[in-house]
């Protein structure tokens, strides 16, 4: 308690000293999304965190920063990234796309791994978000939402030009975060690189970790032959897993691999542009119910092994004129699992990598066709699409989505929208498959689909801005895994129907002043299935309310300080460690962040929780109290 109140003290005392009125040059927050990127920005809402707004934030990872934004549920199993789960509008974490510079990393084995990204957070220009369903891009993961995170390499130009960041961070609970990052431009080459470490002691038992990234992008721009991009990363996390995925099992461990590739090629021809890229993933999961070196129970026989390869090439072209722009795509995808727990019984097993004296005896292969068609319609100010999109696989068949979509700029910086899309999810392999003494899968398990309805609007003036959109989402077959109260496993199942509807609300101010960016926003969710008794892990257990306020403002000539206040309201309830069906409760979460920053060097003190709140974003697995860190970053 005596460091939250010395950090107050500390920010309330810098804050007095906010008397000099000197400019400070600001990257403007942009609101809206780029043309041609994640989703055309004049039929939807596309929010923005760019690298200025990253960087003034108390996190340390791409899925702890998604938690300030709009109407995004970020559900954290542990603390600093660790383990995340992004979800929204209501939906479960398997819904939302997430994509690395348009690179699709969602997990064919489970959603949980989604967010492994083994990028530093100090390397992303900016991260896209964009809620409700996405048609234009390959895949059918865009559920309910989706997510691209962006590198960029320096300008063009005709000199050698670099950029070179080297940071350590340090704090409560053994922290230590050193991360290098760095990009450099000579002529039409490019790279981009970040190198980082993670670890911490952890903040109750079991719940220390280590994560170890490696990223690097290279590139060819304005050649003749075209654009190229190469980009490639890893990740090895080991973390100790406290009641991760059942509080009556207190020393899980998990340890991943994560590695990846992407090839990208992208050729402009007078109005046309052709794209394409190459892309392979793998994964390798141990998963340790009683983690090693903990005496195990006479029953259990031995840790869940996976590895999960994802496979896949694909080339769309657009052709763009006066009045609209027509485009087309096609995809292969080959997803394939080797495991000791999912998948269909091999008649030869297989031996689990890294040195592990155990086998594969379990695997599947999934292979897909994914396509899709999409034209807009430009005249005046009126803006309109209508999109087709559809997957062929060999397990579930053919699935098929279509959409249109709306937008009249009634003013110069304002339009309003309206969208209508039909969305459809495949199961993954652990909605199939997945057994152990806490869980049983249905192998039997089917799509889930949906209908959206959104409207909504948005303008962007001189210093203001705000975004206004309602939804309703009509779904069946929805995946959730459930069970009763007196049932020791859960088991996943298909709803007949569970339907949604919501609405988000921003206003916003931006300046070159003292009060650099201060924003707030409101999430409402509402899910009308009743479950009677069951208890749902996933689907009905929504975030109902959130409300989200930043201010980022200047204090003293280089001094600075970013506060962020969350309220969060969850519906659904769990069951506790001892037994009882318990509900979730309300709670307020107060982030705060000082700094001193010229061009070469910052220095920085942040406190997340100051309120040393008790909260649980997963039934029973309450998040860290205050947590003090501090850092320093010099750049090159």
């Amino acid at each position: 308690m005596k460091k939250i109140l010395l950090l107050v003290l500390m920010f309330c005392s810098l804050n007095l000293l906010a008397q000099d009125e000197k400019n400070i040059d600001l990257t403007e927050v942009e609101v809206l999304g780029e043309k041609y990127e994640l989703e055309s920005n004049a039929t939807r809402i596309i929010m923005v965190m760019d690298s200025s707004r990253l960087a003034n934030l108390s996190v340390s990872s791409i899925g702890e920063a998604l938690n300030y934004a709009p109407g995004v549920d970020i559900r954290q199993r542990g603390a600093n990234g660790v383990q995340s789960d992004i979800s929204m509008r209501g939906g479960t974490f398997n819904q939302v796309l997430v994509l690395l510079n348009g690179m699709d990393m969602t997990d064919p084995q489970t959603g949980h791994y989604s967010l492994n990204l083994p990028l530093e957070l100090g390397l992303v220009d900016e991260v896209e978000v964009l809620q409700g369903t996405l048609l234009s891009q390959f895949g059918l993961s865009a559920f309910s939402g989706a997510v691209n995170i962006k590198t960029k390499p320096l300008a063009y130009s005709d000199n050698l030009s670099h950029k070179l960041t080297i940071g350590m961070e340090g704090g409560d609970h053994g922290l230590i975060h050193p991360t290098i990052n760095g990009k450099i431009r000579l002529k039409k080459w490019y790279a981009n690189a970040s190198l980082s470490y993670n670890r911490s002691d952890g903040y109750r038992h079991n719940t220390d970790y280590e994560i170890g990234n490696v990223y690097i992008q290279t590139g060819l721009d304005k050649t003749q032959s075209g654009d190229w991009q190469l980009q490639l990363g890893g990740q090895m996390k080991n973390a100790g897993a406290n009641g991760f995925y059942s509080l009556k099992y207190p020393d899980q461990f998990d340890k991943t691999k994560t590695l990846f590739t992407q090839l990208n090629w992208k050729k402009m021809l007078d109005n046309f542009r052709l794209e394409s890229s190459l892309y392979w993933r793998t994964q390798y999961d141990c998963f340790q119910l009683i983690r090693d070196g903990v005496e195990r129970p006479t029953w259990y026989t031995g840790h869940n092994y996976h590895v999960t390869h994802t496979t896949g090439g694909n080339l769309k072209g657009s052709y763009m004129y006066k009045i609209g722009k027509t485009e087309v795509g096609v995809e292969v995808r080959n997803e394939y699992i080797k495991s000791n727990v999912l998948g269909d019984k091999l008649k030869n097993p297989l031996k689990v990598p890294f040195g592990v004296d155990t086998t594969f005896i379990f695997a599947k292969n999934r292979f897909n066709v994914n396509y899709f068609a999409e034209q807009m319609f430009y005249y005046d100010h009126l803006t309109a699409s209508f999109s087709l999109s559809g997957n062929w696989n060999t397990v579930f068949g053919s699935s098929l989505c279509a959409g249109a979509n709306i937008g009249y700029k009634f003013v110069k910086d304002g339009s309003v929208y309206a969208n209508f899309n039909r969305s459809v999810r495949l199961p993954n392999f652990t909605d199939q498959y997945y057994k152990s003494a806490t869980q049983m899968a249905n192998p039997n398990i089917k799509p889930e689909k949906a209908i959206t309805v959104e409207v909504g609007a948005k303008w962007k003036g001189k210093y203001l801005y705000a975004s206004a959109s309602a939804f309703y989402r009509l779904g069946q077959d929805i995946i959730d895994w459930v069970k009763l109260p007196s049932e020791e496993k859960w088991r996943s199942e298909n709803f007949t129907k569970v339907n949604s509807a919501g609405s988000e609300v921003t206003f916003g101010y931006y300046s070159n002043k003292w009060i650099y960016n201060a924003e707030v926003s409101y999430a409402y969710i509402y899910s009308d299935k009743d479950t009677g008794e069951l208890i749902s892990m996933y689907a009905l257990d929504y975030l109902k309310h959130k409300l989200t306020f930043r201010l980022d403002h200047r204090i003293w000539k280089h001094f600075g300080a970013s506060w962020s206040f969350m309220f969060q309201s969850r519906n659904g309830n769990f069951v506790n460690q001892e037994g009882n069906v318990e509900e979730y409760k309300p709670f307020c979460l107060l982030d705060g962040r000082v700094y001193w920053d010229n061009s070469r060097v910052k220095v920085y003190v942040a406190c997340t929780n100051m309120t040393n709140t008790r909260y649980y974003d997963l039934g029973g697995l309450y998040q860290p109290g205050a947590w003090l860190k501090g850092g320093l970053a010099v750049t090159f």
